[in-house]
């Protein structure tokens, strides 16, 4: 037993010392079996609840398997019971009901199948049932897979049901079919699942009475916006379409306005990356092996109950592809924010499209639809609640009666790139010396140095700090990495060209003293666990033509990031009880020393800076100079730009409309320092 049992500091830690089991007893292949699908009829519920279970399945014997995700032991998760379905089987569902005029589908019409009363004592998590057949048809591909041969490399009479024959004659020993010998021993995959048909329904556990230290948010929003059961997903219809076989033909070039959560999750099988074990799973890994005091919620928790965020926690998660919120959601993490909880964005393109939640048009109950018209890929208005703008947060559309509100007010970036790539990101030494960087190699790195991270840190989409009215003051950024060639947005959200973009990781400082760290990515969870999907890179679709799983990245975790977001967490006071041999425990900042402008001069002009360039010396007694800031009205600050090989120096075109400016200097605690005036009159 880890010494860390033998007295456990929290719940957490108590659960993870229970024993896991491995990932090819609870994991599915891609989305699972098309032959038994469900969900359950709500996304979260609190302790002591009733799960309720909807089956689509011809089975006439399968059960329920209810896992929870966690560290485990490095086994991911955890059977905690078992159960048999309420309703008789074989278990006939009338067919879902759909909406021509929005694409719907809405499930809500089936019959309940199973349930799972929550014991009171049980652990917050993120939970999945896995439903299980226990009478599954024969079926030769490894892990069920219902993928048909491709045309490229097979005989087109060949059956997916069926295995392949050898040529014309019979060659039972099939002495140079390699893959077939593996067949017939049963070691075509190492890992292949134990019992492959079948298929998860998820859900989270939520403890409401009691406080903890961070508040970890799924995506369930984007799961849902990229899910194609039966339907167009918002984006339209995807490769793959094996569970869409009711969908009527009228709707195959379309995309769905409405999404319902009373539908099962088949995006696995076209989207991997926008799913739980991208991105949230490594980080619910990371989180619980390190002890940390944490529950978990969804994207419609935080709509409904958002208010609750400052006596629920005191630091918000945000994780992966965190792409589509609701202006109630956005509205209270910003009021949370203002009363003093810290926010991560381990996310990308997050906080994108606002959506807004209906009833479900079958069962009544509320937030079970999706509703999102991506109106800032239109020309005028087409979401009929006149009031209500459903396109993405920046758009300045002038038929958007709520108006632009970029991202980056918020989270401290702002989407730009679209790369369905897999690059790694990179620190140059003039950054090496800032506090969140304390205690890993990076911090010896010198001005002609750079670290490079982890590949596929910078995910399929990732941000920019752009200046563009709406950067938080004050933000200092922790990194740099500049890539070319890559898919670039032009307008609000429905142009895109080839273009140069540049990453950074930031980090600002509410005026109530929060802390918000903008990750700017959809994959920072992958320099903290190596444990995930995609893990091939090729994000875009799956792992092999034929199979989508969980598995190891070799090249990962990054030291280097788990120490930093360590240190980060214990910038905001919250601190992990576990460490292992390979990180440092930080200690919270203490300064309180601003720092200040020790110079500014201004360099020759020539022909690229006909005006000019200023250069501008910061100085900080207990800490780091992070940025300068520079106005000209003393009411809007903007960021100068880093000299990266020379210390404590940055650099600004001379405005070309005159004037005097201001500048101010921020160090790596957030502090900032006095406005320095520099006389336009006197220089020039």
């Amino acid at each position: 037993m880890p010494q860390d049992c033998a007295e456990p500091v929290n719940e957490i830690v108590r659960e993870n010392c229970r024993i896991g089991h491995p990932a090819n007893e609870w994991d599915i292949n891609a989305a699972g079996s098309s032959l038994i699908q469900g969900f359950a009829t709500q996304s979260s519920y609190a302790v002591g609840e009733e799960v309720l279970f909807k089956v689509k399945t011809t089975s006439r014997q399968y059960r329920f398997d209810i896992y929870r995700l966690g560290w485990y032991n490095g086994l991911g998760a955890r059977r905690v019971t078992t159960l048999e379905p309420s309703a008789n089987l074989p278990q006939e569902q009338p067919e879902c009901y759909k909406d021509d005029a929005t694409f719907l589908v809405d499930c809500g019409n089936w019959a309940v199948s199973g349930t799972w009363s929550i014991p009171h004592d049980s652990v917050p998590g993120i939970y999945f049932a896995r439903l299980v057949m226990e009478d599954p048809p024969s079926h030769w591909r490894t892990d069920a897979s219902e993928i048909m041969p491709s045309p490229k490399f097979a005989n087109r009479n060949w059956d997916y049901r069926e295995m392949p024959p050898c040529g014309m004659e019979d060659c039972p020993s099939m002495a140079h079919a390699y893959g077939a010998q593996r067949h017939r021993s049963g070691q075509m995959l190492r890992n292949a699942l134990k019992e492959p048909h079948a298929s998860h329904v998820y859900f989270v556990v939520r403890q409401d009475a009691r406080k903890t230290d961070i508040l970890l948010q799924t995506i369930d929003t984007t799961w849902r916006a990229y899910n194609n059961y039966a339907a167009p997903s918002t984006y339209g219809v995807l490769p793959l379409p094996r569970h869409n076989m009711s969908m009527p033909e009228s709707w195959q070039n379309r995309r769905a306005y409405k999404v319902s959560y009373n539908a099962p999750l088949v995006t696995r099988d076209t989207r991997a990356v926008n799913t739980l074990f991208n991105a949230e799973l490594p980080a619910v890994r990371w989180l619980e092996r390190r002890g940390y005091d944490i529950q978990y919620w969804t994207g419609v928790d935080a709509h409904a109950r958002g208010g609750e965020i400052p006596k629920r926690a005191r630091v918000y998660v945000s994780v992966g592809h965190d792409e589509y919120w609701s202006g109630e959601q956005r509205r209270h993490v910003e009021a949370a924010r203002d009363a003093g909880v810290h926010l991560h964005f381990w996310s990308g393109n997050e906080v994108y499209w606002k959506v807004r939640w209906e009833a479900s048009p079958v069962t009544g109950e509320p937030m079970r639809t999706m509703v999102v018209y991506k109106e800032s890929q239109e020309s005028f208005k087409i979401d009929p609640e006149k009031g209500q703008w459903t396109g993405t947060f920046r758009d300045s559309k002038s038929f958007n009666p709520e108006g632009a509100n970029p991202e980056n007010s918020l989270t401290g970036t702002i989407f730009t790139v679209n790369a369905w790539r897999h690059d790694a990101l990179e620190i140059p030494g003039a950054y090496a010396k800032l506090r969140v960087w304390r205690h890993t190699d990076v911090a010896s790195l010198n001005l002609t140095q750079k670290a490079v991270l982890l590949k596929g840190l910078l995910g399929h989409e990732w941000d920019e700090d752009l200046d563009n009215g709406f950067r938080p003051e004050g933000m200092i950024r922790l990194s740099e990495t500049k890539v070319d060639n890559v898919q670039a947005i032009v307008d609000h959200g429905a142009c895109f060209d080839s273009g140069s973009a540049t990453h950074h990781l930031t980090l600002y400082k509410a005026k109530s003293g929060a802390l918000v760290f903008g990750a700017g990515t959809v994959q920072w969870a992958w320099g903290l666990d190596n444990f995930h999907d995609a893990v091939t890179g090729m994000n875009n679709m799956w792992e092999s033509e034929y199979n989508t799983r969980i598995g190891v990245d070799p090249s990962g975790p990054d030291p280097a990031v788990q120490q930093a977001t360590l240190n980060l967490f214990a910038d905001m006071g919250v601190h992990a009880p576990i460490l292992g041999e390979s990180l440092v425990r930080p200690s919270e900042s203490t300064d309180q020393d601003p720092p200040v402008v020790s110079s500014v001069s201004l360099m020759t002009q020539d022909q690229k800076q006909p005006r000019g360039l200023l250069v501008v010396q910061g100085k900080d007694a207990a800490g780091e100079v992070a940025a300068v800031e520079w106005s000209s009205d003393r009411r809007h600050w903007h960021p100068m730009k880093r000299h990266l090989l020379e210390s404590s120096r940055w650099v600004l075109d001379v405005p070309s409309d005159g004037g005097d400016l201001w500048f101010r200097a921020v160090d790596d605690s957030l502090n900032i320092g006095k406005e320095h005036r520099w006389k336009a009159t006197v220089e020039l």
